[in-house]
This record gives structure tokens, sequence and C-alpha cells, in this order.
């Protein structure tokens, strides 16, 4: 029996190279957060393999660092603000979102004994914001500030930027009276029982205009991508995939919510649920359209700004790798 053991292990061995080789290794930046669980399911459950995909992942805290990666042209995958991105094309970097990812779960966030009790309350106070001037979270903020509150975020508050666990401890120190915070960070400071939220900035958005603006995307350097279209259509397919299985099995963010410090089933609980009614898990034309409205807003209500585009350069949006 032991020639046709080997006979059937030579047979095989061509194969199983084949299948080793079909895997394309891909460069991924993602920031530190829920950004990472669709990438780490896509990882641990074998999607990416299934694939094709070996992704070779950097992990940042803050979204300007995401952005820095990107603009490199080291990095040819992120998930990044679609907004930053149309900045960044205009000034001429080829970067292009590809597939989407999540609306804004973001929550302003206050000590239990502070009077501040809603966002008009913040005019004149110290904020925290984890992204950087241009990020697409602080375009929000600014936006339902000016729009719904009448008074400058930027102008009319004591505004410090920095990475969440920076800002969290100028917090918990007193240096700071408020701070716009995402997850993982959110359901942290909120399951210590010293902390609450005053503003969920996509929900109030949402609930005023009816419209449900895109945070995260996924981003691709455009040159690459041109030049590995069946890369990129099989990296969006597995993400896809990720993002389906994160929203129809809340257990399986029990694992990944503690590993990121969530200390209670209450607060993995309060995190999916939070989290998965802002997948945004589509791709089309319609989507596309309600991005180019959210847009038209900012420039309405905040006027030509230095860093924002006048409009959405062309190509911010390619449909052509959707699953």
């Amino acid at each position: 029996m032991s020639w046709i053991r080997a006979f059937l292990i030579l047979v095989a061995l061509p194969a199983l190279a084949g299948a080793a080789a079909a895997a394309d290794k891909v460069k991924v930046v993602a920031l530190q957060g829920t950004q990472l669980f669709p990438v780490k399911i896509m990882q641990s459950k074998g999607i990416a393999a299934k694939h094709g995909i070996e992704m070779d992942l950097s992990v940042v805290a803050s979204p300007q660092a995401s952005y820095t990666a990107m603009q490199t042209g080291e990095v040819p995958i992120g998930f990044t603000g679609w907004i930053v991105i149309a900045s960044l094309r205009e000034k001429g970097f080829k970067l292009t979102n590809v597939y989407s990812m999540i609306s804004y779960t973001n929550e302003i966030i206050v000590k239990n004994d502070s009077p501040l009790k809603s966002i008009a309350d913040l005019k004149g106070k110290r904020v925290g914001l984890f992204g950087g001037p241009n990020s697409a979270t602080t375009w929000l903020y600014r936006l339902v500030v000016q729009k719904f509150y009448g008074f400058d975020a930027l102008k009319d508050s004591k505004i410090h930027f920095g990475a969440p666990p920076l800002l969290m401890g100028m917090m918990d120190r007193g240096d700071l009276d408020a701070l716009l915070l995402l997850d993982p960070f959110i359901t942290r400071l909120l399951e210590t029982g010293k902390y609450r939220s005053i503003a969920a900035l996509g929900k109030l958005w949402r609930e005023k205009t009816g419209q449900s603006p895109m945070l995260v995307s996924v981003t691709v350097d455009e040159t690459w991508a041109k030049a590995n279209p069946d890369v990129v259509k099989r990296f969006v397919a597995a993400f896809k995939e990720a993002l389906i299985y994160l929203r129809d099995t809340p257990e399986a963010w029990t694992e990944l919510a503690k590993g990121m410090g969530i200390k209670t089933d209450r607060g993995v609980k309060n995190m999916y649920e939070r989290t998965v009614d802002n997948f945004i898990i589509r791709w089309d034309k319609k989507l596309i359209e309600e991005q180019y409205a959210y847009a038209a807003e900012l420039y309405k209500i905040l006027g030509r700004q230095a860093d924002f585009p006048e409009r959405v350069p062309e190509g911010t949006f390619d449909l052509s790798y959707a699953p």
C-alpha cells in the first residue's frame, strides 16, 4: 500500500502548490476599533483565504495615520472616510472608494457629573475630536453644530485633536469637557459607569434630515486597482461576506469586542446592536447619489473650505468592483 500512498501524495502536491500560489498578498491598513472587525472575521473564518486573499495588515490609532499610509502608495487597501478621499483626490492622490462599510456611529461622551446635556452646551467648552481637522467625523460634527445649534464648532469651542487613548486620558484628568469618540472606546467608557452620552452624531443627523451618510468605505489605490482588478473584486467580495457574517452572528462579537477591551456581556451586546444597524451592505448608484446629497449639504452650510473640494471629484466612487 505504501507505493499507492506515495503516488497519491505526488499527485496531490501540484494541486496544493497551486492553491498556495493562488492567494494574493495585499497590504491593508485599518483603524483600531470596529473597522477591524470585518477584517478579523475575514482572517479567522477563512473568508479571505476562500477568495484567494492574504492580508498584510497594519493597525493604526488615528484616521490620519490611515490616510498617510495610503497617500504613500505603499498600502493599496484601507478603510477611510470617503469625504477625505474626495479631498485627497482633488489634490492629485489617485485614491477611490470601491465598497461601503458603515454610517456614523460616533457619540459625544461626558462625565456623569458634567452639567452638559446636549450639543448646545458645548459652545465655549473644551471638546476632544479623535479625527484630525479634515476627518469625516469632524466634518459631520461641524455640520451638525452649525446647522442645528447655530455656532462654529472650531471657532466657538476649544477643540483638541488626538488619538482616542490620548483624549480619554485628558478627559479622565479633567482637561476636556466632552469627547467625540468611536467604538470600542465609546463602549469602554460607558461600561465603567462614570460616563454618559449626550448625542449620537449619526443618529441625530438621520433623524433631522432623513439622510444616512456613509462614514467608512473600502478605499483602494486606483493605479494599483486597475492593474489588479481581479484581486480588488475578490477582496471586496470577501469583505462583504464578512460584514454579512457579523450582521447575522451576534455571538461572533464576544471574542472580538473583549479582545479590544470590552469587559462585560452587556457592553458587547450594546456595541453589536449599535453597530450592525449602521452597516451598509450595498454598493449601487442610489447609495452614491445619497453621498453627493450629503456633500451638497456640507457645501451649503459650511461654505467653501480650504481642505474640502467644491465638488466631488470624478472617480471618487467606482462601481466596477462591486460583487
